[in-house]
C-alpha cells in the first residue's frame, strides 16, 4: 500500500500528523520543568548561604586588619578588590537573569510592583536580597508561564543581543583577575595550572590558554562555542538555573580567593608569634670560680636542630647545637670583671627555604664571692593583681635583707618570695643586702594577659551540631601558654548575633557565661548552615579587672 497514490484528504491528514509529532517533540515534559524548579530553588538557597559565609570571611579578615594594619593591609586591599570585582560580575549575571525573564514573561517589563506582589509573583520578596553592593534576584520559576519557551531566550542570548557572548567575556575577565590576584613572578606553571582548576569558571579556554571544545550531538560532532553549547535552544527555566549555577561558581571562586589571601598573611611566618634570638640567663652575676650559665633560643621554637655561632670577648667563634626544642645551652667562664659575647642563630625561612641569620649579644659580670643576685622564677616581668614568685640568692654570711619598692613581699622559704605589686605601680625594685653587699633589680609591671574564649564541643573548623552546642550551654575563658598556676577568668557577659533564613539579623545580650532563654530559643530553631557569632565577650580575672576580649567566636551549625 506504500506505493498507492494518496488522495488529497490523506495527504492533509498525513501533514497534520507530522505537525502534531513536531509539536510533541518541541513540548518539554511538565515533570522535567518541575524538576528544574526544585534544582533552581536549591541553587538559589545555596547561593544565599554561601553569601552569608563569605560575609563572615570578610568580617574576620577586617578584624585581622584592624589589629595589624601594616602587616594585613596589602592582603586586605586585595580582598577589597576581589569583593568589588565579584559584586560587579554577580550583579551583571543577576541583572541578565532578571532582564531575560521579565522581558519574556511580563507585558510591561518595568512593572516591578506586579513582579513582587501579583497573584503569582515572579520574585520572592523575602529572598531577593541586597548584601552591601550585591543584589541577588530570587525568581519563582514555578510562576513563570513561559518557562518552557526556548525561541525568545535564544534570540535574546544568542542571535539578537548576543548577551551570552557578553557574559562569556565577563567570566573570562573575572577569572583572569583572580589568577592575577593570586599569582606573581615566582608562581610556577604547575602552581598556575592547579590554581586555574580551583578557580574553575571555564568557558572557551581553560584559563591557561588551552581551547575547550564543545560538540553538537555525540562525539565527533561539529565543534561549537561555550555560548551556543549552554544557551542555544534551551528553555527559559534552564537558562535561569544555569545562571544561578554560574553565580554559585563565582561565589565559590571568591571564597577560595579570600581564603588564600588570608592564608598568605602568615605564609612567611614561623610557627610562633615573634621571631628573634633570645638569651635567658640564670643570673648576670656569678661568683668567681663558677661558670656563667645561660640558654640561647629562638622564642617558642619547636622544630629541628639549629646552630648558634658565638664569640666570647672577641675570641674564636664556636658552634653550639640546639636540642629538638630549639634550646641552645650556653656555658662561659672568664675571670673577674665584665664579659661580652655575640653570635648568630641560623634558621631556614619557611617560605623561601633560604638560610637566614638572627644576631644576638649579651654580657655578664664575674664578681668576687659575696655578690647578690635576684631573678624572677617565671618571667622577666611581674604581673599586677597576683603573687609573683621570685628567687633571691646572695653570697657571704650574716642576715639577708630583702625589701621591695612598689610591691609587698612574703617569704615562701628556701630563698623564694611572693611579690605582689602595689596598686598603681608601673615598676618594682627589689633591694637585697647582706653584710654591706647591696643589690637592686628592677622588674617591669604588666597587666594579666587576656584569656582565650571557647565553647565546648565546637570543632576546629568552627562547626558543631545543634545538640552539642546546646549541651555546652555557655561561653568559657581559659589561659593558654601562661606559666602561673591558679590564674583564671570568669565570663561576665557577651552578645550572640545570628541571622534568620529570611535575612533578618538579630542579637541576644547575655549576662554571665550561660546561654539565656533567648539564646536557647534561637539555637533550638537553627538549621544546618546557620551562623552564630559570640562577640563583645567580657571577662573578670584574679586581678579584679573586667576586660573585653579582642576576638569573637563564630559557630556554624552542621
Amino acid at each position: 500500500m506504500s506505493g498507492a497514490k494518496e488522495t488529497p484528504r490523506q495527504k492533509m491528514i498525513g501533514m497534520m500528523y507530522l505537525v502534531y509529532t513536531a509539536l510533541l517533540a518541541m513540548n518539554v515534559s511538565k515533570d522535567i520543568l518541575n524538576a528544574f524548579d526544585i534544582v533552581n530553588s536549591g541553587v538559589q538557597e545555596t547561593n544565599y548561604s554561601i553569601g552569608q559565609t563569605i560575609n563572615n570571611q570578610y568580617a574576620s579578615f577586617q578584624e585581622q586588619y584592624s589589629m595589624d594594619p601594616e602587616k594585613v593591609g596589602p592582603f586586605w586591599n586585595k580582598a577589597q578588590e576581589v569583593r568589588t570585582k565579584t559584586n560587579e560580575i554577580i550583579n551583571y549575571v543577576e541583572a541578565l537573569k532578571w532582564d531575560l525573564t521579565r522581558n519574556i514573561e511580563l507585558d510591561n517589563p518595568d512593572d516591578l510592583e506586579s513582579a513582587f506582589n501579583g497573584e503569582a509573583p515572579l520574585l520572592d520578596k523575602d529572598k531577593t536580597v541586597t548584601s552591601g553592593d550585591r543584589i541577588m534576584y530570587s525568581i519563582n520559576t514555578a510562576n513563570v508561564g513561559a518557562r518552557d519557551n526556548f525561541n525568545d531566550p535564544t534570540a535574546f542570548l544568542i542571535e539578537g543581543k548576543a548577551k551570552a557572548t557578553e557574559l562569556c567575556g565577563k567570566i573570562d575577565e573575572y577569572r583572569t583577575f583572580l589568577m592575577n590576584t593570586l599569582t606573581d613572578e615566582s608562581t610556577t606553571t604547575e602552581q598556575k595550572q592547579a590554581l586555574s582548576k580551583e578557580i574553575g569558571l571555564v568557558t572557551n579556554t581553560d584559563g591557561m590558554g588551552e581551547t575547550v571544545e564543545y560538540h553538537e550531538g555525540s562525539n565527533g560532532g561539529d565543534v561549537i562555542n561555550w555560548e551556543r553549547y549552554n544557551f542555544y535552544h534551551t528553555v527559559l527555566i534552564a537558562d535561569i538555573t544555569l545562571m544561578n549555577k554560574i553565580v554559585s561558581e563565582i561565589q565559590t571562586a571568591e571564597r577560595m580567593t579570600i581564603n588564600k589571601l588570608a592564608g598568605d598573611i602568615h605564609a612567611s611566618d614561623f610557627t610562633f608569634d615573634n621571631i628573634g634570638a633570645k638569651v635567658f640567663a640564670e643570673s648576670k652575676y656569678v661568683v668567681s670560680g663558677q661558670p656563667y650559665i645561660a640558654q640561647a633560643m629562638v622564642t617558642a621554637w619547636k622544630n629541628s636542630q639549629i646552630t648558634a655561632k658565638i664569640s666570647l670577648d672577641g675570641g674564636a667563634v664556636r658552634e653550639y647545637q640546639s636540642d629538638a626544642t630549639g634550646v641552645i645551652p650556653l656555658e662561659f667562664g672568664g675571670g673577674i670583671g665584665s664579659h661580652r659575647y655575640s653570635g648568630v642563630i641560623e634558621m631556614r625561612d619557611p617560605k623561601t627555604n633560604e638560610m637566614n641569620e638572627y644576631p644576638f649579644e649579651g654580657e655578664y659580670t664575674v664578681t668576687p664571692p659575696a655578690s647578690v643576685s635576684v631573678s624572677a622564677t617565671k618571667m622577666n616581668v611581674v604581673y599586677a593583681g597576683i603573687d609573683n614568685p621570685i628567687s633571691v640568692a646572695a653570697g657571704g654570711s650574716g642576715n639577708l635583707s630583702v625589701t621591695a619598692t612598689g610591691a609587698t613581699l612574703s617569704s615562701a622559704g628556701n630563698g623564694i618570695y611572693n611579690l605582689r605589686v602595689s596598686q598603681g605601680a608601673t615598676k618594682v625594685t627589689v633591694h637585697v643586702s647582706r653584710e654591706g653587699i647591696n643589690g637592686n633589680v628592677d622588674f617591669r609591671v604588666k597587666d594579666l594577659p587576656k584569656p582565650t574564649a571557647l565553647i565546648r564541643n565546637v570543632g576546629a573548623d568552627g562547626k558543631v551540631s545543634k545538640s552539642a552546642l546546646l549541651a555546652a550551654n555557655c561561653v568559657e575563658a581559659e589561659m593558654k601558654d601562661f606559666d602561673f598556676e591558679g590564674v583564671h577568668y570568669d565570663v561576665t557577659g557577651y552578645t550572640m548575633k545570628y541571622r534568620t533564613k529570611a535575612g533578618t539579623t538579630k542579637e541576644a545580650k547575655v549576662t554571665g557565661p550561660t546561654f539565656n532563654d533567648e539564646c536557647k530559643n534561637a539555637l533550638n530553631s537553627a538549621n544546618v548552615g546557620d551562623m552564630f557569632v559570640f562577640t563583645a565577650i567580657q571577662v573578670k580575672g584574679n586581678d579584679g579587672k573586667t576586660k573585653v576580649l579582642d576576638s569573637q567566636l563564630a559557630v556554624e551549625i552542621k
